[in-house]
């Protein structure tokens, strides 16, 4: 298939689904791709589609002075050279945010809510990495050194009880 370059698209990356000016999900009439039986197209699934070629969303990196702690031998494969580094830096990417999971309109309490937005709603991305990134290093603190009253690792604490539990099933196998 050949691949059009539109003004504003950088080489090598899909133009406009490659030179069809529609999306995956559309067909080549209006109304003929009805998920609904009323003649009407589903927007969102096209939107959905549209957020899932568009990954990530935004990336960013958690540069912490303190250790990650002991991790697999896979995870410093590519640079090897940066396992015992201080600060560390992992970069870290956003991808697909859904923000009409879960959501229900039926719900008296959810109506009855103030018009604040929670930061995991925000349509910028990178507001979305902030809060969670900062989540993060909030839930790094949950393990501590007694003797040091540093933090163990600059991971959160569920990544931290996955990496022991890691090291005992590698143990035991």
């Amino acid at each position: 298939m050949q691949q059009i370059n539109m003004p504003h698209s950088r080489p090598g990356s899909p133009s406009q689904f490659e030179g069809n000016q529609q999306s995956p999900g559309e067909s080549g009439s209006k109304g003929a791709g009805s998920r609904d039986g009323y003649g009407s197209q589903d927007s969102e699934e096209v939107r959905q589609v549209g957020l899932v070629l568009q990954q990530p969303l935004a990336i960013g990196y958690l540069v912490s002075t303190a250790p990650t702690g002991r991790m697999p031998d896979w995870f410093w494969s590519s640079c090897p050279h940066m396992e015992n580094v201080c600060p560390v830096f992992l970069r870290t990417a956003l991808h697909l945010h859904s923000p009409t999971i879960l959501q229900n309109t039926d719900d008296p309490l959810q109506q009855n809510q103030s018009s604040t937005e929670h930061p995991l709603d925000s349509n910028i991305t990178a507001d979305v990495l902030r809060y969670v990134l900062e989540g993060y290093n909030l839930l790094s603190w949950l393990a501590m050194d007694s003797n040091t009253h540093d933090r163990l690792s600059c991971l959160p604490i569920h990544v931290q009880v996955l990496m022991q539990l890691y090291h005992m099933t590698a143990a035991l196998a």
